[in-house]
């Protein structure tokens, strides 16, 4: 039990001083990540903060009045979210053979896992927002400057999200910015059709990748 718990707090910690690192300088970070003696289950926070994103935003679609439709619409999204995520790494995988590139998938899955946190920070403000400022939302000042300042913090985290990416490929792979494009062409258009499948399937307007 003791061991347990030291392994939970040192995984903890690690956890914190990466989630830091990603955040204030995230070359150094996924540069230390990707060669340093690394620990795996730091990682098992980003999937607990994932559940608890789920369950909070199917409580807020379904409500806890419907126990059956809050389970189907907690397991929908976590199915469909492993589904996007293992489907990157498999993507990621067949550029790197495409380019006769030896792909460790620790590091990938280690790398491409802390991409997440943008992803997180981005879906749990707008649901929160959601909450305090619900639609329709006025044309007033207060109105445009609320999408002002929504549209900016998106932009924001988009480029915080493409930077993990690209950091991901460029040291799970070692590859120079060429190779990442050519993989990128590859990655773009399926994330387009999944993106386009759970729209469909109304599961995420936006995907979660």
């Amino acid at each position: 039990m003791e061991t347990f718990i030291f392994s939970f707090i040192r995984s903890f910690i690690i956890f914190g001083r990466n989630l830091a690192g990603i955040f204030n300088s995230p070359y150094v970070t996924y540069r230390k990540l990707s060669h340093e003696k690394t620990y795996l289950s730091q990682t098992v926070f980003i999937p607990l903060l994932i559940f608890l994103y789920f369950a909070f935003v199917s409580t807020l679609r379904s409500g806890i009045k419907n126990p059956f439709l809050l389970t189907i619409k907690f397991n929908t999204l976590i199915f469909f979210s492993i589904l996007g995520f293992v489907m990157m790494l498999a993507v990621f995988v067949v550029g790197g053979k495409l380019l006769n590139i030896k792909t460790q998938i620790e590091r990938l899955y280690l790398l491409w896992i802390y991409s997440l946190v943008p992803t997180l920070v981005w879906f749990f403000t707008t649901s929160i927002l959601y909450l305090i400022l619900p639609p329709p939302r006025t044309m007033t000042f207060l109105g445009k400057l609320y999408s002002t300042v929504f549209i900016t913090f998106s932009v924001a985290v988009f480029l915080w999200k493409m930077i993990l990416y690209y950091l991901t490929l460029r040291f799970s792979l070692k590859i120079d910015l060429w190779k990442i494009s050519q993989i990128s062409t590859l990655v773009i258009p399926c994330v387009i059709i999944y993106s386009f499948i759970m729209y469909k399937l109304g599961i995420f307007r936006i995907p979660f990748l």
